[in-house]
């Protein structure tokens, strides 16, 4: 917000003076100075009236519009720096709150935390800096949880009295504390800030400042904002339970965020003298939601997982971390969904360094572009290869796996979410939805995953991905043209007499059949833009209610990042299981090959030389050992199981 608002300050002062650069620093550094000061001044006299008369009291934003006239004819009247809270607005922002108790069966005090994510409004900014009367935080009181219900039904009932008072209510009157000596810099930058207004609690109103550390970004803002009190500021009781003991008379009150500054189009940058960076940096300011927003596992929250192909209990981490560019976002990850998975067969998955990049300003071209009939095509939002969707030596896993057709050549077993690992490189071929599901408070597990009925059929899907063109790839559940939620299906059928045992050579796009185009693809307003895009579908079912071929897509119709398709184990392959590195002890939770070599009279690294791999190729290794297939798949053992 700060890069932002200080452009917005250069811009006007650059309009209104002809005056040198070092005269323009100094009148900012006073004006900085200046601003501070009174806001401390004013903190100080509004605690001491009534809060009903700030109003009459304090300029009003329209007030300070009608100062200078000459802001007028360069800005529009509304707000030129906008942040909107709720659910539509793609912004991450919680509200929490902790108190100090002691409880009776502890021998020390504890911080209990409670949250609500019910958050709406906005802040609104204009020329000066100055927020908007529309300038309202409410947060909904009643949906306040704790880790204990007894507490959340005493604050609920008696301390807050939500069925009186549902809302607590901030109305942002100044913002104060802006680092104006780094004024000129574009790079990422750390600040303090702090917003001055009116909170209402419990049905009394008294001047309050939230303390803000943020982080500021090309246009995104992320941080935390916090403030405290005691109960009594607001007439609140302090929690009495028989099981508490003592509670500390102070209650602290936080906004964690991770959201987007909008930047009014109406800003005319050609009517008056601006220095160039600043109308760059203006232009530049200005990311797509998509490419920032849409991320799980980012922002250090830390994700463990379990692979359930094993007998003991992982914690794999599911990591991403996200750096933009002028023209693409450069995606770090481990290589580990967000959720407990099936290594498979092709056991074992491992955290694996990738570095992915996606264009984020995709253009629809006009040809098409094939994605590689195996290997990496996208990656979804935990940085988790998508595959295409054949397998091994070509057969259609997902087919496979729907019992389509018997495989004669290699075993393929597609697991949670519609996931497997070859070796260390876990991947989806299908679905991937359930990285948006969790099974906590549902009496399920990650196993109990299925698409058919665990997938919400009531609102538009989530972004669960992007193809290697930059373009998003959405779940299976769109809008219409009138915004009415669909299944959006694929337009590919089994060709007649096929089985997909030969892979996508026995498929056929029939336009019409389905909702998507030959690259699985479709163009339709979405919640993040609902202007429309093109983009990508895991469709599950095609127009005819069969299984969705290609399951996620099958070509690009933007330009692909090419150094994307040398990762995710596609090129030359994983390697070999004694050739891992990594974790030594994850060798003893894959299959144990010792009695298999032993009955085949060959050492294991002899066998899992003939196996290759992963995944292992059964028809070559039986070649090479002189057996046929079926005595080789007698002995060769299963990844052991939970």
């Amino acid at each position: 917000m700060k890069k932002i608002a200080i452009f917005i300050f250069l811009l006007f002062i650059f309009s209104c003076s002809d005056n040198s650069e070092e005269s323009i620093n100094n009148n900012l550094i006073e004006d900085n100075t200046s601003i501070q000061l009174e806001n401390d001044k004013a903190e100080e006299k509004i605690n001491q009236k009534d809060p009903k008369d700030y109003n009459k009291n304090t300029p009003s934003p329209s007030d300070h519009n009608n100062q200078t006239s000459e802001t007028k004819e360069i800005y529009d009247k509304s707000s030129v720096i906008s942040v909107d809270f709720g659910p539509e607005s793609g912004n991450y922002i919680r509200a929490n709150y902790r108190v100090k108790e002691q409880l009776a069966r502890l021998p020390s005090p504890i911080e209990a935390i409670g949250y609500t994510d019910s958050i709406t409004g906005g802040i609104y900014i204009d020329a000066q800096g100055v927020p908007n009367k529309n300038s309202i935080i409410n947060i909904d009181l009643s949906t306040l949880k704790s880790d204990e219900s007894r507490r959340d039904n005493y604050l609920r009932g008696s301390s807050l009295e939500t069925d009186k008072f549902p809302k607590a209510v901030f109305e942002i009157r100044e913002i104060a504390g802006f680092d104006l000596s780094s004024l000129i810099t574009l790079q990422k930058n750390d600040f303090q800030m702090q917003l001055i207004g009116d909170l209402t609690i419990h049905g009394v109103t008294k001047r309050k400042t939230w303390n803000i550390d943020a982080t500021y970004e090309l246009g995104k803002l992320k941080g935390k904002a916090s403030l405290s009190f005691p109960f009594s500021d607001f007439d609140m009781d302090i929690p009495k339970l028989f099981f508490i003991i003592s509670v500390e008379d102070k209650i602290t009150l936080e906004l964690d965020f991770d959201v987007l500054l909008s930047l009014d189009s109406t800003i005319d940058l050609t009517s008056k003298s601006v220095p160039q960076f600043i109308s760059e940096q203006i232009g530049a300011n200005k990311p797509n939601s998509l490419y920032t927003n849409a991320w799980l596992c980012a922002d250090d929250k830390t994700v463990l997982v379990d692979d359930l192909s094993t007998q003991i209990e992982e914690t794999w981490k599911c990591y991403v971390d996200i750096e933009l560019s002028d023209d693409s976002v450069v995606v770090t990850s481990t290589g580990i969904p967000n959720h407990d998975f099936q290594s498979g067969l092709g056991c074992c998955a491992e955290e694996v360094n990738y570095q992915w990049i996606i264009p984020t300003n995709p253009q629809i071209n006009e040809t098409i572009t094939m994605a590689p009939d195996r290997g990496a095509v996208a990656i979804t939002v935990t940085g988790v290869p998508i595959f295409g969707p054949e397998e091994g030596p070509g057969g259609d896993a997902v087919a496979l796996h729907f019992d389509y057709f018997e495989e004669d050549r290699q075993p393929i077993e597609i697991g949670v979410c519609g996931g497997h690992s070859a070796g260390a490189y876990f991947h989806y071929h299908f679905d991937a939805n359930c990285m948006h599901w969790h099974p906590e408070g549902t009496g399920l597990d990650w196993e109990d995953w299925d698409y058919r009925t665990s997938l919400d059929t009531s609102e538009h899907s989530p972004i669960i991905g992007f193809a290697f063109d930059g373009f998003p790839i959405y779940g299976p559940y769109g809008w219409d043209s009138y915004k009415n939620v669909i299944e959006i299906t694929s337009s590919y059928r089994l060709k007649k007499d096929s089985n997909g045992y030969g892979g996508i050579d026995d498929w056929e796009y029939i336009e019409g059949l389905g909702d998507t185009d030959e690259c699985n693809g479709i163009s339709s307003p979405t919640p993040e833009v609902p202007d429309g895009i093109y983009h990508y579908v895991s469709s599950i079912r095609n127009g005819e209610g069969e299984i969705g071929f290609p399951y996620f897509l099958l070509c690009y119709h933007g330009i692909p990042e090419q150094s994307n398709f040398d990762k995710g184990g596609t090129q030359q392959g994983p390697p070999l299981r004694n050739q891992m590195q990594g974790n030594p002890n994850r060798r003893s939770q894959s299959p144990d090959f010792t009695e298999a070599a032993s009955k085949l009279g060959i050492s294991q690294k002899e066998l899992l030389s003939a196996l290759g791999g992963p995944p292992p190729d059964l028809e070559k290794a039986a070649e090479v050992l002189g057996v046929s297939i079926d005595e080789l798949r007698e002995i060769i053992p299963l990844p052991p199981r939970r």
